[in-house]
């Protein structure tokens, strides 16, 4: 369930929070102070001018984007604040190689390079990303976080485990040194009602202590019958100058999702004859009564103490406590008759979820002097834990009409039958702890002023418990199991410069990711283990605040886990399926992308991936993955400095899953004869539109459109849940909203 070390080992890599600034070097730029007579929106060009501070996602090391041997991309605040993206997923679904599908109206898989992103951070600190049933992930609103950074490729430069998919970093929004904030309404299609407010400076005269607060509520429907969302969001943080050498900063989030009439699963794909579904984008296979209640709580800390003029010590500290409540209801995939009957027992899940997880990171990061130049080296450890208990109920009394061996007429579906008793479970259905430790150390050396290396090494220490229970008595042997792993983990990179603002580079990480799936047997699976290999060229044409970049990779697995094609689904302890393991996996492609401001008044960020996956007989896997994924954001200020047009196209080729699909030819008792085959998506491509207007110097008319042309399409197709299912894109939605800054 948890990809284990991919999740810490990447902690090498990302700095906890942006003041790793301080330890980068004498000639970081600096950051600009607002004035008070600045209009705050332009203010976020300056104050939040990522395209000038050095990413925290890829080293630990003081790296512009331009020295980072591997693919690196930052969404701002003022390109989350153009497209009005509210959420983690929006801000991804804009951020280049990254494909986003859906597993129902709750459940949101992001992947890279053909391979599921796990690996997420906050400030740098790891969490956990998973998505099932028991799901409560670090992804929600985007209202307290400043900028996002996501580096492609295996676990990092300074790690080298984990998935070779991508790393996602969420920073917070910090304290800001003079007071500003900003309030906003926003309304539009599906019912949609937002309200957002943010609010900060210094809470002593000699601004040492500082205060920000950020409060967000989201009220909405959903193109999908049925389901009503309120979102509750806070956030606060305090920072502490303690003496000019010692930085404090601790603070605190909660996020509240409560989902009514919650899908849980997607859109049958064929009929019992072989031909197509032609469901609307609006279906559901759920009720009314369904429910996804699902809230964390975070509370996190740093403290960094100056040791000299050359050495920084930082320890880090996140601790997360969820808890999900689900009363869930789904049709089946499968084959339904054309006239909507034919489809068998539905899906149910009622339970509670506990997560708790606790990470702590420390690390020191300097400069040393060796053959007359200076060198970095950082050097550090962390621990992750994390507990988590399913405690699933079960049936009492059922309402009249309730379906329990065969799902009623779903053309149209108009579920009529009440909710069940459901009696609440006071012993665990499964249990699973996960420790994880591990040390570092990496260096840059500096051979010429053109030339960087970057070597170093991880030691990871990895633990995986898991203990299934049956009517509250723990399972024998060969049911529970323990995993432990210890693993040595190399990495390097180097970087040479052609000229000031042309460089190459190329990058080693060995990918070691322990799996805690099993196979038909119940046996745990092996880890996966391999290597990924990058290269590639980065420019800085225009200076600093516009990058062109492009990049070659190649993956080599063996242990990959996949799911076995000829389990029965759900068929293990626990309600999980079956996995195999594939072996001489191989992975390849190539990226390209612009971002920044090649003009002033003008952004543009665009990408062009290409990523392909074989077995060792040449099979494409994970065809649910495009093969080439193209994108372009761009936003214009006009002459006078008041409105600002913009939009994006997302396109993507043509992605599919294999399975048994009915043949046409139906046995002497009327069932379907199934034979193997594919069911697809075809290539597409959504368009977005932008226009902002500065009613005042301090208040801001926005109107974002997302699919302008209203494409009809699935963001995923896969075989689960009984067959081929899909789940449909959002169609055409407009947002209209007004800011005011002060």
């Amino acid at each position: 369930m948890v990809g284990g070390s991919s999740l810490w080992t990447i902690a090498l890599v990302l700095s906890a929070a942006p003041t790793m600034e301080r330890a980068a070097t004498d000639d970081a730029p600096a950051m600009a102070a607002p004035t008070p007579d600045e209009d705050p929106q332009d203010q976020a060009i300056v104050v939040t001018g990522e395209k000038d501070v050095r990413p925290t996602t890829s080293t630990r090391l003081p790296l512009t984007l331009k020295e980072t041997p591997q693919s690196v991309t930052v969404v701002d605040r003022q390109r989350i604040e153009d497209f009005n993206l509210t959420s983690v997923t929006e801000v991804l679904g804009q951020t280049p190689g990254v494909t986003i599908s859906s597993t129902d109206s709750n459940r949101t898989n992001f992947n890279v390079r053909g391979f599921a992103v796990r690996n997420f951070q906050l400030d740098g600190v790891p969490t956990i990303y998973q998505v099932s049933g028991y799901e409560n992930s670090a992804v929600g609103d985007i209202a307290i976080y400043d900028r996002v950074e996501v580096i492609r490729g295996a676990a990092g430069l300074v790690t080298g485990v984990g998935d070779p998919s991508a790393t996602v970093n969420l920073i917070r929004k910090r304290a800001p040194a003079e007071f500003r904030g900003y309030f906003s309404m926003q309304g539009g299609s599906f019912s949609t009602y937002r309200l957002e407010a943010d609010v900060g400076g210094p809470v002593t005269e000699d601004g040492s202590v500082r205060a920000r607060i950020v409060g967000a509520y989201t009220d909405r429907e959903s193109y999908i019958d049925l389901q009503h969302e309120r979102v509750p969001v806070l956030y606060g943080t305090l920072e502490w100058d303690v003496t000019p050498h010692t930085r404090l900063r601790v603070g605190a989030d909660y996020l509240r999702t409560d989902s009514r009439g919650a899908g849980w699963g997607s859109v049958p794909l064929l009929y019992t004859d072989g031909t197509k579904t032609d469901f609307p984008r609006s279906f559901t296979g759920t009720t009314r009564w369904t429910q996804w209640l699902r809230e964390t709580t975070t509370v996190f800390g740093a403290v960094e103490q100056d040791i000299g003029s050359n050495w920084l010590l930082r320890v880090s500290y996140n601790g997360r406590r969820g808890d999900n409540d689900s009363t869930l209801f789904n049709i089946p995939n499968g084959f339904p008759n054309r006239d909507g009957t034919g489809l068998g027992a539905p899906f149910s899940f009622y339970g509670e979820v506990d997560q708790n997880e606790d990470a702590v990171d420390a690390y020191v990061a300097g400069k040393v002097k060796l053959f007359g130049r200076e060198h970095e080296v950082v050097a550090g450890m962390n621990h992750f834990e994390r507990d988590f208990v399913v405690n699933r109920s079960r049936y009492g009394a059922l309402p009249p009409g309730y379906p329990m061996t065969a799902t009623p007429d779903i053309d149209p579906w108009n579920p009529t039958f009440g909710r069940p008793e459901i009696i609440r479970s006071t012993v665990p259905d499964f249990t699973q702890d996960l420790r994880q430790t591990g040390g570092y150390g990496v260096v840059r050396l500096n051979p010429a002023d053109w030339l960087k290396v970057i070597a170093g090494v991880r030691y990871t220490d990895y633990r995986a418990d898991r203990d299934n229970y049956l009517d509250g008595v723990l399972q024998p042997d060969g049911v529970s199991n323990v995993q432990h792993e210890k693993k040595w983990a190399p990495y390097g990179g180097i970087v040479a410069d052609l000229t000031p603002a042309i460089s190459l580079y190329a990058s080693y990480a060995s990918v070691f990711t322990p799996v805690s799936a099993r196979n038909a047997n119940n046996d745990i699976l092996p880890p996966t283990t391999g290597a990924n290999y990058e290269a590639g060229i980065k420019a800085t044409p225009f200076g600093e605040g516009f990058t062109v970049s492009a990049a070659g990779f190649h993956i080599r697995q063996d242990n990959l886990t996949i799911t076995d094609p000829n389990a029965v689904p759900n068929s293990l302890p626990g309600n999980l399926t079956p996995s195999l393991s594939v072996s001489g996996v191989k992975t390849w492609g190539g990226e390209a992308e612009v971002a920044g401001e090649p003009l002033p008044g003008w952004t543009i960020n665009g990408s062009y991936t290409y990523a392909r996956s074989e077995d060792r007989t040449g099979l494409r896997i994970n065809p649910f993955f495009p093969l080439h994924l193209g994108r372009i954001y761009t936003t214009y200020r006009l002459p006078g400095d008041r409105l600002t047009i913009g939009g994006g196209v997302t396109a993507q080729s043509r992605i599919f899953d294999r399975g048994n699909v009915p043949s046409g030819r139906f046995t002497a008792a009327g069932a379907p004869i199934l034979v193997a085959g594919e069911v697809e998506q075809g290539g597409y491509a959504t368009v977005d539109a932008l226009a902002r207007y500065k009613l005042t110097d301090r208040a801001i008319l926005s109107v974002n459109v997302t699919n302008l042309f209203d494409q009809t399409y699935y963001r995923n197709v896969r075989f689960a849940f009984g067959g081929p299912g899909g789940f449909y894109g959002e169609p055409r939605r407009v947002i209209g909203s007004i800011r005011v800054n002060f």
